[in-house]
């Protein structure tokens, strides 16, 4: 039996007992499971179809070779009956693009910068293991703390194995394609991907990593959308330098940010970083481990405003803080990073959230 489980069904291997359903993925059905073992919770995973039960075992073996703070950790693996079941850590928090759908339209440099490095140090460890990923996207990185963004780790690079029959299929045969799994894969998808995705290569990592940074830096897909972007992702058209960088407090990192991702999207795969290169790039890249919230605008500046975050404390703005549209009026909600100071704390960079 394939497809959802019941979360009120039996301990599972006499160990894990499903709680709740969290979602599906293109291949797969995650719940939240309880290990009575060691007394935690856990992600529990188990395939949608048959198509993904025969990668399953194989996957979560190349995962489980894996470890590091920065990728989500295989666990367990098991089978009962005539499902297998892949157990990785849980991260109690939101995957990339749920955190920014509807939420936030982009990322200001030091933000990217942090999650940029992040992301290479963790496929520096898989690809040091001889593990690709191959299906890189924002749904494939799990945030901790949400919009607060202590971290991120990359995850599902077993479960990604599994959609190389499907994107694999769609990149020899070609044409249209009404499947998810394509259509999610293909604005973060390399020439060398798109050209053959069934042979896995690290570069196509680095192209996706790099992808995702200028989509969270611009608001914007590096190629555009959907299948009008494969001939410029083929060509590796060098995407605009996003204008939101021109504004004085944010041009010189983010013109750095911008130079590497330029780098990780060459055409030419051997002037591409590698992982661990990338990892070097990035910690020459000054930015700092800011603590952000949300808030409301409760006052237009003369030379400063006024912010009220969520727990009640005033903050002051100045319209040059703001990354992109600094058009606010009372009572517009913001995203930012705090700094400490007299007799408020300073509101730096401020993004406009998206009130959905």
């Amino acid at each position: 039996m394939k497809g959802p489980i019941s979360t009120g069904a039996p301990t599972l291997a006499e160990r894990y007992v499903p709680k709740h359903w969290i979602g599906a993925g293109g291949m797969q059905h995650v719940y939240v499971a309880f290990d009575v073992l060691f007394e935690r919770n856990v992600a529990l995973k188990t395939p949608k179809d048959d198509a993904g039960v025969k990668r399953f075992k194989q996957s979560a073996v190349v995962s489980a070779r894996v470890n590091h703070q920065n990728v989500a950790k295989t666990l367990d693996y098991f089978e009962e009956g005539d499902r297998p079941y892949l157990v990785e850590e849980l991260v109690p928090d939101k995957d990339l693009f749920a955190v920014m759908a509807g939420n936030l339209p982009y990322l200001p440099p030091s933000t990217c910068a942090r999650i940029f490095h992040q992301l290479a140090k963790g496929l520096a460890a898989s690809h040091a293991a001889d593990v690709v990923h191959r299906d890189l996207k924002p749904s494939n990185i799990m945030v901790v703390g949400g919009a607060l963004f202590h971290d991120v780790k990359i995850t599902d690079f077993g479960i990604a194995k599994m959609a190389e029959e499907e994107i694999g299929q769609w990149a020899e045969v070609g044409g249209a394609t009404s499947s998810k799994t394509v259509l999610g894969a293909i604005p973060y998808m390399s020439p060398e991907a798109i050209n053959d995705f069934k042979v896995a290569k690290k570069s196509s990592d680095v192209w996706a990593i790099a992808a995702i940074i200028y989509e969270l830096l611009s608001g914007e897909l590096p190629f555009g959308t959907g299948l009008k972007s494969i001939p410029k992702i083929v060509d590796a058209v060098p995407p605009k330098k996003p204008s939101l960088l021109n504004g004085a407090q944010f041009k010189t990192l983010g013109g750095q940010l911008y130079d590497i991702i330029l780098q990780c999207l060459d055409k030419d795969v051997t002037k591409r970083p590698t992982a661990k290169e990338l990892v070097g790039l990035c910690e020459i890249l000054c930015y700092g481990t800011t603590t952000y919230s949300f808030g409301t605008v409760t006052h237009i500046p003369g030379v400063t405003g006024r912010i009220l975050d969520e727990k009640g404390s005033v903050l002051m703005w100045h319209p040059k803080c703001f990354y992109g549209s600094g058009s606010v009026t009372v009572g517009s909600r913001v995203w930012f990073g705090r700094d400490s100071g007299q007799p408020w704390d300073r509101a730096f960079p401020i993004v406009k959230a998206i009130i959905s």
